[in-house]
């Protein structure tokens, strides 16, 4: 399991990405993805909801430059495990 954020989580098999909520021995809210792109898109929005959710960002401005910021973080995060 990758952690992406304290919220978000990922893991895969030979047929799919799965991202959710990580708690102890997996995950919760799973969600299921064919492909890596999807499952990083799906996680960088759940992760700026959740920041705009908890007012964190309250400017559009601050969604497209954490947009960015996660996308980076996350490919970071996950070269040379899964690509």
């Amino acid at each position: 399991m990758i952690i992406l954020t304290d919220e978000i989580a990922m893991t895969a098999n030979r047929r799919q990405y799965t991202i959710g909520n990580p708690c102890k021995g997996g995950l919760n809210d799973k969600q299921y993805f064919t492909r890596l792109e999807n499952a990083l898109q799906e996680a960088v929005r759940i992760a700026v909801r959740l920041e705009i959710a908890d007012g964190s960002i309250t400017e559009l401005r601050q969604v497209i430059a954490e947009q960015t910021r996660l996308e980076q973080t996350f490919s970071e995060k996950l070269k040379g495990v899964y690509v």
